[in-house]
C-alpha cells in the first residue's frame, strides 16, 4: 500500500509539472551536439548573407551553367526541388513567406499596398532578431519599392535601380565589418522568364540564371576578402522565391505540387561547417500504367448484354460494393453516366436500376427503386482533372437497415438509407460509358480496374486498396466477386472479365485502345511539402543560426534543416 501512494504522489508531481510547464512560453532551438550544431564546427560570430533571386525555377538552376552556385554545395544542405506557395499568384506574397516565416494564412499579404495584412502579429524575422539581440544588424538591398515594405526592423533597407546595383551594394556592405544579417534581393530572372519563359530552353532565361551566378560568385568573393572573416562563421542561404509559368512535357508530369514550376523553388543553406545533403523529390506515388479506351460522347462506350447482365442485378437484399479507377478528361460535367443498370437515363430520372455519373467536379450513386416514387441520390467527393482516383459505393445491413455508402480514394463521403426502395433489379444491359437518354451531357473518361463484389466490403479495406491497381486472391474479400474488369487488356473488342461469371464488356463504337503511363494515388502537397524544404522554412533556419529561441509565441511555420 505503501509503494501504492508512493506511485500515485508521483505521477501527480508529473501531471502537476506537466501543467505548470505547458502555461510557460515554449522557447524553442535545436538543440547543440556536445555544444555543436555541426559535426565539423568552426566558431566566430555568426552572420547571414542571405540572397533572394525571383523566378528561378529550381529544376532549371540546376541544368544551368552555375559554377559559383555548385562551389557551394560540398558545404551545403540545398535542394533543386524545394516548394514555395503553389497557390500564390503575387511575388510580394512570395516574399513575404521567406521573410516573416509563415504563409499566407497568417500574414495575409495578397497584394502591393499589403492592405489587410497582418504584419503586427507576423513581423519580418528581422524584428524578432532585433527583439532578442539588439547587436545584430541588419542591411537589406531590393530593387523593388514593394519589398522594401517588407523589410521593417532593418538597420539599413537601400531600393536600388537594378540588380547590378543591388550587387554592388552588398559587396560594398560586406567590405565593412559591421553588418551580421545581409539581405539581397535579385530580380533580372524574374524578368527574363516572364518574357521568354521560365526554361532553359529558353536562351535568354537560361542567360539570366547563369548572370545571377556569376554576381554570386563576386558576392562570395567579397564575403571571403572580409579583414575579419577567419573569425566570422557564415550561414549563406541562396533562394528563388519561386519558380514560373511553363508547361512540363507528359511524360514528366507526376501530377504532384512537384510538377507544378511556378512552385518550383530551390534553397541553399551553405557554411563551412555543413556536411553536404541534397534533399530530392520525395515518393510520389505508384505507377499504373496500361492500355485501356477513353469512353467518350455517345457512341464509345461499352456494355454487358441484358440476359448476361442478369447477375448484376442489385434486389432487395442485395448486399454489394462496385469499385473502379477513373480519370476525367475535363473538369466539369453535367451528369453524363459513367457505369449503371437502367432503362435510360433521363430527365425525371424514369426507369428502376441504378447509374453512377458525374455532376460539376463531383460523382454520384443514384437509384431508383420498385418502392420508390422518386430517384435518391448519394453523393462521393471532387474529382480532379487528369488524374486517376478509385470510386466505390457499397450496400450494406446494419440494424436491419439498409445503406448506401460512398467513398473516394477509399475515405469515406456520405450514406443514405435505401430500406425502403425496394428492388433495383431489371432486364437491362450493364453499361460502362453513355448510358441511352435525354437530358444529360456525355462522357469523357477513362474507367478502369471495375470490381463487383456481392457483398459489403469494409471500409478499412476498401482504403486498404483504393490505390491497388489489380485485384488477386491476396484480397482478403476476392472470392465474392462476381465481376472484375481490368479494362486494360490493350487490344481487341472487349474488355474481358476475370471474375467467375466470365461476363465481358462489349466495346461499342470508333474506339481506340490508348496508352497510360500516370501516377496513382500521389499524396497531397501538404503531405508532400513537409519532405522538401519551403521558402518559408528560411526565417526559422537564420533564427536558429543566430541562437536565437523560437519561441512558440511567434507561431512560425517554418522548420529548421540540418546536415544530417
Amino acid at each position: 500500500m505503501n509503494k501504492y501512494k508512493l506511485l500515485l504522489g508521483f505521477i501527480a508531481a508529473i501531471i502537476t509539472t506537466a501543467i505548470f510547464s505547458c502555461n510557460k512560453d515554449f522557447d524553442r532551438v535545436i538543440a547543440d551536439k556536445d555544444s555543436k550544431d555541426t559535426t565539423s564546427v568552426k566558431y566566430g560570430q555568426r552572420k547571414v548573407l542571405y540572397l533572394i533571386v525571383d523566378g528561378a525555377r529550381g529544376e532549371s538552376v540546376a541544368a544551368a551553367n552555375i559554377p559559383n552556385l555548385t562551389a557551394l554545395l560540398p558545404t551545403s544542405i540545398y535542394s533543386w526541388v524545394a516548394l514555395s506557395d503553389e497557390n500564390s499568384t503575387k511575388d510580394v506574397t512570395n516574399w513575404a513567406d521567406m521573410i516573416t516565416g509563415v504563409k499566407k494564412t497568417k500574414h495575409f499579404v495578397l497584394n502591393d499596398e499589403l492592405s489587410n495584412a497582418n504584419l503586427q502579429g507576423f513581423p519580418p524575422i528581422f524584428t524578432r532578431i532585433k527583439e532578442s539581440n539588439s547587436q545584430i544588424k541588419i542591411a537589406a538591398y531590393s530593387p523593388s519599392a514593394i519589398f522594401k515594405k517588407l523589410t521593417t526592423g532593418t538597420d539599413i533597407s537601400e531600393t536600388l535601380a537594378d540588380d547590378e546595383q543591388v550587387k554592388t551594394a552588398l559587396i560594398n556592405s560586406l567590405s565593412k565589418d559591421t553588418a551580421s544579417l545581409v539581405l539581397g534581393h535579385f530580380m533580372d530572372v524574374d524578368k527574363a522568364g516572364a518574357q521568354f519563359g521560365y526554361d532553359n530552353s529558353f536562351a535568354n532565361y537560361k542567360s539570366a540564371i547563369e548572370k545571377f551566378d556569376t554576381q554570386v560568385g563576386e558576392i562570395m568573393a567579397a564575403l571571403k576578402k572580409r579583414p575579419n572573416y577567419n573569425n566570422e562563421n557564415w550561414l549563406v542561404v541562396v533562394a528563388s522565391n519561386g519558380g514560373g509559368a511553363y508547361t512540363l512535357p507528359p511524360n514528366t508530369d507526376d501530377q504532384t505540387v512537384f510538377s507544378k514550376p511556378v512552385a518550383n523553388s530551390f534553397i541553399i543553406y551553405h557554411t563551412a561547417g555543413y556536411k553536404k545533403r541534397i534533399i530530392v523529390k520525395p515518393f510520389t506515388g505508384n505507377r499504373y500504367l496500361g492500355k485501356t479506351v477513353k469512353l467518350k460522347g455517345q457512341d464509345i462506350r461499352a456494355e454487358i448484354e441484358g440476359p448476361d447482365a442478369d447477375v448484376f442485378n442489385i434486389d432487395d437484399t442485395t448486399k454489394f460494393t462496385i469499385e473502379f479507377k477513373i480519370k476525367k478528361n475535363q473538369d466539369i460535367f453535367n451528369w453524363p453516366s459513367v457505369l449503371g443498370k437502367r432503362g435510360e437515363w433521363s430527365s425525371g430520372h424514369p426507369t428502376v436500376g441504378w447509374v453512377i455519373y458525374l455532376e460539376d467536379k463531383y460523382w454520384y450513386f443514384e437509384w431508383r427503386g420498385t418502392k420508390d416514387g422518386n430517384y435518391i441520390q448519394c453523393r462521393g467527393a471532387d474529382l480532379a482533372k487528369g488524374r486517376w482516383q478509385n470510386v466505390s459505393v457499397k450496400c450494406e445491413v446494419r440494424a436491419g437497415r439498409r445503406y448506401i455508402r460512398t467513398y473516394t480514394d477509399g475515405l469515406f463521403n456520405n450514406e443514405v438509407d435505401i430500406t425502403n426502395s425496394g428492388s433495383l433489379a431489371n432486364s437491362n444491359a450493364l453499361k460502362l460509358g453513355y448510358l441511352n437518354g435525354t437530358g444529360h451531357g456525355e462522357p469523357d473518361v477513362y474507367v478502369t480496374d471495375i470490381r463487383f463484389f456481392k457483398t459489403p466490403v469494409p471500409d478499412a479495406v476498401i482504403q486498404n486498396y483504393s490505390c491497388e491497381t489489380s485485384i488477386d486472391q491476396g484480397h482478403p474479400y476476392y472470392n465474392f466477386l462476381v465481376g472484375y474488369w481490368p479494362a486494360t487488356d490493350g487490344n481487341g473488342d472487349r474488355m474481358v472479365d476475370l471474375g467467375p461469371q466470365a461476363r465481358d464488356f462489349k466495346l461499342k463504337g470508333a474506339y481506340a485502345w490508348e496508352n497510360f503511363n500516370d501516377l496513382i494515388c500521389p499524396p497531397s502537397a501538404s503531405t508532400l511539402a513537409i519532405f522538401v524544404p519551403q521558402t518559408s522554412d528560411i526565417p526559422a533556419q537564420i533564427v536558429n543560426w543566430f541562437k536565437i529561441a523560437n519561441k512558440q509565441t511567434w507561431n512560425l511555420d517554418g522548420r529548421v534543416w540540418l546536415d544530417q
